[in-house]
């Protein structure tokens, strides 16, 4: 997770200075994704996604090692939309779980560090195990797979790109609910 712009800047010339860099770096948005940590880390650590890829990606342009490392952004991006965006401010692939999680029966019932996990996705325990039905399942992954490709061609298609990757920032907007509600607000208010 990216929590200090700060931070990131001094990896960055670290890497520079050195000449060492790590392959890739993995960057959560910090909206949480496990059952298995206290509420406060889940809901609170890091920043959001769509701030933490911009800075990363800007701190290894600034000191010219971006080219040394893959950027992989994780944080409920389960969507084509949520993936294109990412994508576009500077990941260069994604990570999905709770996706896939739920793809396969998760019903986030949050106690995945007990081993009890009632419908048999994250235990060990061979009675609890029997819910999960792997052949089933394995279908409604496929289909999940199948319609987020789809779904992100679409998008780099809407974009006029032939392919995901060629998305770019510039492909972006981004307003946050609050500044939507606002703008309404003011402009109901001017009339």
């Amino acid at each position: 997770m990216v929590g200090q712009q700060g931070d990131i800047d001094t990896l960055a010339r670290v890497m520079a200075e050195t000449g060492h860099a790590p392959d890739f770096i993995s960057v959560d948005g910090g909206e949480g994704g496990t059952g298995a940590t206290y509420q406060e880390l889940a809901d609170s650590v890091g920043l959001p996604i769509k701030s933490a890829i911009p800075i990363l990606h800007g701190a290894l342009v600034d000191h010219g090692v971006r080219d040394r490392v893959k950027i992989i952004a994780s944080g409920k991006l389960f969507t084509p939309d949520r993936i294109a965006v990412a994508l576009a401010l500077g990941a260069d692939l994604v990570q999905v779980a709770r996706a896939f999680m739920v793809t396969v029966g998760c019903i986030m019932a949050q106690v995945c560090h007990t081993n009890h996990c009632p419908v048999g996705v994250a235990t060990t325990d061979p009675s609890l195990q029997k819910a999960l039905n792997i052949e089933e399942k394995s279908y409604r992954v496929t289909n999940f797979v199948i319609s987020v490709r789809e779904g992100l061609f679409n998008i780099a298609a809407a974009a006029g790109l032939e392919s995901p990757t060629q998305l770019k920032d510039e492909h972006v907007s981004y307003k946050d609910l609050y500044d939507v509600v606002y703008e309404n607000h003011l402009m109901t208010n001017q009339k």
